[in-house]
């Protein structure tokens, strides 16, 4: 299966939100809270297309996943215990069509963000997820991310866990 991440464009946003909206389905279905009716919509990717930072990953020619790549965390990043304060890429919102989950399209776009970071000679690779979300903590570990702390806010019933990787 060949995949291709790339910018994401105006078109691609409805067919991101079709996959959100699928993909909070699964999500509750498997106790997963983390996604609910106000995070994230339609408006968060279009907010990430106007700032340069949406991807999607196509496989044969379909859109079958999105995030946002920043150089910013979410506003609680400031308060979490990181190794360094060096700059960082953070992977935000990545969703998988739950059609095709399980073909590494997830791993891809780790991949893809370590070697982004190394292009822009930026050394680290952040992100978070909530507790519940087992497949994205497998996804962190497999991929050799390291938990730097653990944290609950918001209306959250679970704590989020968040994770670095120096890239080399």
């Amino acid at each position: 299966m060949i995949f291709l991440i790339r910018e994401g464009k105006m078109d691609d946003l409805n067919k991101i939100e079709d996959m959100v909206s699928r993909a909070k389905i699964v999500m509750k279905r498997e106790g997963n809270e983390q996604w609910n009716d106000d995070y994230p919509k339609r408006e968060h990717y279009e907010t990430d297309l106007n700032n340069g930072e949406l991807y999607v990953c196509e496989m044969e020619g379909e859109v079958v996943g999105a995030c946002c790549i920043s150089d910013e965390g979410h506003h609680e990043y400031k308060e979490i215990n990181w190794s360094n304060d060096e700059p960082y890429l953070c992977i935000k919102r990545l969703v998988v069509d739950p059609r095709v989950q399980g073909k590494g399209i997830g791993k891809k776009f780790y991949e893809f963000i370590e070697a982004l970071a190394k292009e822009r000679g930026i050394n680290y690779v952040r992100t978070d997820t909530n507790e519940h979300n087992k497949a994205a903590i497998r996804l962190f570990e497999k991929s050799h991310y390291t938990l730097v702390d653990k944290r609950r806010h918001g209306h959250y019933k679970g704590a989020f866990c968040y994770f670095e990787k120096e890239v080399e």
